[in-house]
Order: structure tokens, then C-alpha cells, then sequence
């Protein structure tokens, strides 16, 4: 039973993500370099407001009991600038390389090789110690106490729920207005409304899946090479459905790419090669200190109102920023090339 929920899971996921070409890096990447064109940003705002109340339900109703990690701020800081870093580097997210793959992208083995050497010096290297040190880092506080804390733990005034109104508004008003750019090569993929809606629509769908299977977390990157480097070991790693679900993104974004006429099977250039082994060795350290990536923490965790996904994302995106800032000001004969 695990391993086909997951797989539908994964699958359903990979294919929405081909679809829209949905990279986290792109989304943030466009709206700081290219004219601010926004229509993946405004995906991700709908996705974040049709998925967050009904995430919300399931949990309130008891239907799902998710994980939801102690908020360490110094694994937040630092995973997060090194994961955007490694971002900037590749020009990709985590899941981008899974479903890119899935498109034709042969370039991504070497991100994904490199990404799991990454997660497995994080986990069970020479850098375990220094995650483990930015892990205990942990807020303690909020109207509930203890080391778990979600948003509404922390909103405890009329004044925060007021801040709180004022940023659903700011993202429903940007759903609205904000700039988006018609260009050939989004002809063949799904335009922000139905891409926003089919990724909320399967992540939270995925609780359900998940509920039924007896697991406490959807999808997510962080910790995956290391568990299956133990399984492989023989020890005991309880549920593989993280894993199964993950690796299903690749079939998911193949089926699609297929569907749509957009499967483009290449290879990259020698310097293509270096960009990504490298971005995908610091997002595998990033995400294995931050506990978990721009897809555990910034599409699951976010509408899980979880402080520490939250935290992490919003140094992601100012990281990214500042890194390709920096890149920009770097000649275009050394600086990563778009693919």
C-alpha cells in the first residue's frame, strides 16, 4: 500500500510541476532578474492560499497529525543562505531536478548525484556536528510553549491577526495585478490560475494518501539519501514513503512532457556540468541543515503554518536575491548560463 500511494503521490506532483514548469528558483529568479515577469510567483501565492486553509481543515478536524519541526532559527539562517546559494549555482531547486529529469534533462543526474553526496555529509559526515549545533537552536515561546511551534502559536494579540488579514490581502491583491509576461516559451505550460490550483490540489490531496498510510509528512528532500543509505545498510528507517514519493517525480514530469509535446532529452556543457554538481552539493548541505528544502519546507511546511518552514523560506528567497545580485555583477562569460 505504501509504495503505491506514494507513487501516485509523487507522480501527480511531478506531472503538475512539468507541466508548469514550476522551479522555485525560476519563480523568484524571474521576478528579480527579468522584468518582472511574476506569473510563477502568482502560482505559488495560489497555491499558498487555496492549500493553507485546506491543510488548516484536515488538521483541525483531526484528519491528519503532521510533523511539524521545532523552529531553530540558526539552521533556518544558515541551511537557507546555503541552499539559495546552491540555487543561484545551478540555476535549479531540488524538485526543479527531479522533474527536470523527468523533461530530458540528463544534466540533472549530476546535480542529483552531487545533492545526495551533499545530504549525506550533512547527515552522516563530517558536517552532522555542525547541523546538529544549528539544530539546537530552537525558539522557545509563543502562547503554546514547548519546542513545536506553528503561527498560531505565536499569535496571541488582535494586533498580529491584523498583520496577519493585511498579508492574505497583499497576496490576494498581487494575484490581481501583478505582471505577467505572455512569451513563446510558456505556450506549451499551464498559465498561473491552473498551475496554482493542480499544485494545491495535489499537495493537499497527498495528506489524504498520507493519512491513510498511517505517515506524518508528505514530500520533502532533506535526510532522503541518508535514509536510503541506511536501508540499503539493512537498518531499520521506518516508512520509505518520502523516498518512493520523491524519486516518483521523475516518471510524473516524463509522462507529462510526453503528453504535452515538451520531453527534450540533452545533455550540457562542461561548465554546465560544473554549475551543477556544485549547486546541487550546497543544496544537499543547505537542505540537510535547514531540515528540509524548497519543497518540505517552502510548499509543505508553509501552509502548515510551521514557523520554522516559514523562517527558512523567507531566508531563501532574500538569499536568493542577494546571491544572484551578486552573480549579475559577475561578466556573463563566468556567470551560470540559463539552459
Amino acid at each position: 500500500m505504501t509504495v503505491w500511494l506514494a507513487v501516485l503521490a509523487g507522480a501527480s506532483l511531478g506531472y503538475v510541476l512539468e507541466r508548469g514548469d514550476f522551479c522555485f528558483h525560476s519563480t523568484w529568479r524571474e521576478v528579480f532578474t527579468r522584468g518582472g515577469d511574476h506569473t510563477l510567483l502568482k502560482a505559488y501565492l495560489t497555491l499558498l492560499l487555496v492549500s493553507t486553509p485546506l491543510v488548516q481543515l484536515l488538521v483541525g478536524f483531526g484528519v491528519i497529525d503532521p510533523y511539524i519541526a521545532p523552529f531553530a532559527w540558526g539552521s533556518a539562517l544558515v541551511g537557507g543562505l546555503v541552499f539559495a546559494l546552491g540555487m543561484v549555482v545551478a540555476q535549479t531547486c531540488v524538485s526543479g531536478m527531479f522533474y527536470k529529469l523527468g523533461h530530458g534533462m540528463l544534466g540533472m543526474v549530476v546535480a542529483l548525484a552531487a545533492w545526495a553526496v551533499g545530504d549525506l555529509l550533512a547527515y552522516r559526515g563530517p558536517l552532522n556536528g555542525v547541523r546538529e549545533s544549528l539544530q539546537d537552536t530552537v525558539v522557545h515561546g509563543g502562547t503554546g510553549g514547548g519546542d513545536q511551534h506553528v503561527l498560531f502559536d505565536w499569535i496571541d494579540t488582535p494586533l498580529n491577526w491584523i498583520v496577519v488579514f493585511i498579508a492574505v490581502l497583499a497576496m490576494g491583491f498581487h494575484l490581481c495585478m501583478g505582471p505577467v509576461r505572455k512569451s513563446e516559451d510558456r505556450a506549451k505550460l499551464l498559465d498561473w490560475k491552473p498551475l496554482g490550483l493542480a499544485a494545491a490540489g495535489v499537495l493537499s490531496a497527498a495528506w489524504l494518501l498520507v493519512a491513510i498510510n498511517g505517515n506524518n509528512y508528505t514530500f520533502g528532500t532533506s535526510g532522503v539519501p541518508s535514509q536510503i543509505s541506511r536501508w540499503v545498510s539493512g537498518d531499520d528507517v521506518g516508512t520509505m514513503w518520502i523516498p518512493l514519493a520523491l524519486v516518483s517525480l521523475i516518471p510524473g514530469a516524463f509522462l507529462a512532457a510526453k503528453r504535452s509535446g515538451t520531453l527534450w532529452v540533452r545533455g550540457e556543457s562542461g561548465a554546465r556540468y560544473g554549475q551543477l554538481g556544485v549547486g546541487g552539493l550546497l543544496m544537499g548541505i543547505g537542505a540537510g541543515i535547514a531540515g528540509g528544502c524548497n519543497l518540505g519546507h517552502s510548499m509543505v511546511g508553509v501552509p502548515l503554518l510551521s514557523m520554522g518552514s516559514i523562517a527558512t523560506t523567507i531566508v531563501i528567497i532574500l538569499g536568493l536575491d542577494m546571491f544572484v545580485r551578486i552573480a549579475n555583477k559577475i561578466p556573463k562569460s563566468q556567470s551560470p548560463s540559463d539552459y
